[in-house]
């Protein structure tokens, strides 16, 4: 009885392994093309200077204290520059929440790698946007 019961488990693998050696794999040209996220993906922050009133709720309500503010670089009349450190944020979307003047959202974008990991720290030249410079790898550029 050990010996049938062995030989029908290893048919059913064999059948396993031939049903997928013909079947087309589905994968994505991820370097060339930007994946496909869900509408509620949490990624990179865009801030909109122009609607923000420097209250920091945002920061106060980070639990990982990933952003940081500075009041003294102004744009308009209530503002302030925001500074998101990437190497610990953990993209809870607590700071989007606390945000009461839709001054803070977050975008699609969850590519963030970087060479060196002071890079990681977005300032105000880099949140304001969602233009990303092209990737370069091994001579290639991506996106």
């Amino acid at each position: 009885m050990g010996f049938f019961s062995v030989l029908g488990d290893m048919f059913r693998i064999f059948k396993h392994v031939f049903r997928q050696v013909f079947v087309r794999p589905f994968t994505s040209l991820y370097p060339f093309e930007d994946r496909y996220y869900p509408e509620r993906t949490r990624g990179r922050h865009i801030h909109i200077r122009e609607k923000c009133t420097a209250c920091s709720q945002c920061v106060r309500a980070c639990p990982v204290v990933a952003i940081r503010i500075d009041k003294e670089d102004k744009m308009y009349e209530k503002d302030a520059a925001l500074y998101f450190d990437y190497s610990r944020c953990i993209f809870c979307g607590l700071c989007v929440e606390a945000c009461r003047f839709d001054s803070l959202f977050h975008t699609p974008i969850v590519d963030l790698s970087e060479g060196e990991r002071d890079d990681l720290l977005y300032g105000p030249d880099k949140i304001e946007t969602l233009e990303r410079d092209p990737l370069e790898w091994r001579g290639r550029r991506f996106r």
